[in-house]
């Protein structure tokens, strides 16, 4: 049998005559072979030449600490005339708050100078200076590929140009309102992106932080740095009012206890000096004191709760991160050299056999090409 009579027959029932397709496999083996024996070997060297990747996670719940007020806190507060009943029912965030803040740009500005420890180096480096700063460049694998495979698109760059960085107006940047990155920091901001990720586990109301790099170390260090600049971005969101509230309740209290110990000087400074000459001018005098004094004094009482109250507030409703694994560093690696040169192994068959059949059923419908193809 040649294997002009291994071609698969064209089947006209719309059924799959898998015998017809094992013996055309087999009359074309030698091609297989070929094209299968260059996927081997490419796997062998994409596992060979693979860098190790670290995952470090942290799962944790977002709680808000008014939930789990002391009772000698809420004692304090009775005695000071502040019910804290209106301040213990206060509900968390929604966790699909969270992952928006990868997508931040003052978040990722921080997170991207977080000091972090590589093996090569002696001292703390971030990942910003590792990309932009020229005495930590070096020749990697990476810089093969960037100008052997990835050559095209270096091209594509340099004749498109990455353009100006943003430069906001000062009035802008003294708003506080709108962020930009700049080249450098875009570049890094992308690649912080592939190592960080989060997962919502919208039933069960818990997160899962991961973040993965080539050394463990770095990895726990760059998810912690995450996960604590998540603990403040989501404070000062969540807390934003309450402290503004607690600002302008400051400074009121500033001074009506500054107008209190004003009119208590007063009062007692005219209770001196006419001690021994009651009049009644003096004892009207008087009278009008110690009403200015007591209405100092209600002023300032009542203010001093409503500040006490507002602390108070701050303090309960900051968003607690309550971590139910926390960071560890990884001691195993997410991937394996085995793993990949057998995926490679699997890809290559199924690709192979694959285009068999698949330029089989073209040369039915009357292409030409290979023109040596039997």
């Amino acid at each position: 049998m040649n294997e002009n009579e291994t071609r698969i027959p064209e089947n006209r029932e719309d059924t799959i005559d898998y015998k017809a397709i094992a013996l055309r496999l087999w009359a074309k083996r030698k091609f297989i072979l070929r094209l299968w024996g260059a996927f081997v070997t490419i796997g062998f060297f994409a596992a060979l030449f693979q860098r190790p990747v670290y995952v470090s996670s942290c799962t944790f719940v977002p709680l808000s600490s008014s939930s789990k007020t002391s009772s000698s806190l809420s004692s304090l507060a009775a005695l000071a005339g502040v019910s804290m009943g209106d301040m213990t029912n206060g509900e968390s965030l929604s966790p699909l708050i969270y992952p928006q803040l990868l997508d931040n740009v003052d978040f990722n500005r921080e997170l991207m100078r977080i000091p972090l420890h590589f093996k090569r180096y002696d001292e703390p480096v971030s990942l910003y200076d590792l990309s932009t700063d020229p005495k930590y460049r070096r020749f990697t694998l990476g810089t093969i590929k960037k100008y052997t495979l990835g050559l095209p698109r270096v091209i594509l760059g340099a004749i498109r140009g990455s353009g100006p960085d943003v430069i906001l107006p000062e009035d802008v940047k003294d708003s506080a309102r709108i962020s930009a990155y700049t080249k450098e920091e875009f570049k890094v901001y992308k690649a912080v992106s592939k190592m960080l990720s989060m997962t919502v586990e919208r039933k069960d109301g818990y997160l899962t932080l991961s973040a993965r790099s080539s050394e463990a170390l770095v990895a726990a260090e760059l998810c912690q740095g995450a996960m604590d600049l998540m603990q403040k971005y989501v404070a000062d969101f969540r807390l934003e009012q309450a402290r503004d509230n607690l600002s302008y309740l400051q400074a009121r209290a500033d001074e009506a206890r500054a107008e209190y110990l004003t009119k208590q000087l007063e009062l007692a400074q005219y209770t001196d000096s006419n001690r021994g000459a009651p009049t009644a001018t003096s004892m009207t005098r008087r009278e009008q004191l110690t009403s200015e004094y007591e209405i100092a004094f209600a002023l300032y009482t009542e203010v001093s709760k409503q500040l006490l109250k507002a602390e108070l507030k701050v303090k309960n409703d900051t968003p607690v991160l309550s971590a139910v694994k926390p960071v560890s560093v990884p001691m195993l690696k997410s991937n394996s050299r085995t793993k990949t040169w057998m995926v490679w192994i699997f890809m290559g068959l199924v690709i192979s056999c694959g285009l068999v059949i698949g330029i089989d059923y073209l040369r039915d419908k009357g292409l030409k090409w290979p023109a040596d193809w039997d």
